[in-house]
């Protein structure tokens, strides 16, 4: 039997970099862990690990230009400057044996939707909006794959866990011990993610 635990609850972490207006525009950094049923999931992934690659449309010929643009073009009401929506899929089977039962983990699966900036054509622009676009882009898009990086490693961790899991007394007992450990996985995946995001978040600050 393969179980899928996203088919019954999926986590999702929305990494974006966030600012909040003030006199200086700050930027601060926030994840919402969000918990969605498997009809929610229909309609905002697309169930299954892969990439989508999306993005939004930014051009300027002044620095004020630039902020305004992304105030106004950047996702979550020009919240966020970049954006990973990341979802764990363990797939793995239980096999009862004589002496209990065990799991074999296929794999950890990520489905990832990333949204980054893209520069749309116009007019000529200065070399000094040019350097700041392609600052802000780069910026943007590291933060994003690190991100990235950090939940393939807890992937990795959730397979291992998961591989090593055993039962002496029936396969609905591993399943119970299997779901518990994949819920402290992604909790330690979520405090991972929020710890890089502060060591981030002075850089971001310095972005408009």
């Amino acid at each position: 039997m393969t179980v899928m635990i996203m088919a019954r609850a999926a986590t999702f972490v929305r990494r974006p970099a966030f600012r909040k207006r003030d006199n200086n525009w700050l930027v601060i950094i926030r994840s919402v862990l969000l918990f969605c049923l498997s009809l929610v999931i229909a309609g905002c992934t697309t169930g299954r690990p892969g990439t989508t690659n999306r993005s939004y449309t930014l051009y300027a010929e002044t620095r004020v230009g630039f902020a305004q643009s992304v105030h106004s073009r950047a996702p979550r009401g020009g919240r966020a400057f970049g954006l990973v929506e990341i979802t764990f899929h363990p797939d793995y089977k239980l096999v009862a044996g004589d002496k209990g039962c065990r799991a074999t983990a296929r794999d950890v699966g990520l489905e990832l939707v990333i949204v980054l900036p893209k520069w749309r054509d116009g007019k000529p622009v200065s070399v000094s909006i040019k350097n700041h676009w392609a600052r802000f882009e780069r910026t943007i898009r590291n933060h994003e794959m690190t991100h990235i990086r950090i939940a393939r490693d807890y992937a990795a961790k959730m397979r291992s866990s998961i591989a090593a899991l055993t039962s002496s007394t029936s396969c609905n007992e591993l399943a119970g011990r299997i779901r518990n450990s994949v819920i402290q996985i992604k909790a330690q995946h979520l405090r991972a993610q929020k710890r890089f995001d502060a060591r981030e978040q002075t850089r971001l600050n310095r972005l408009l």
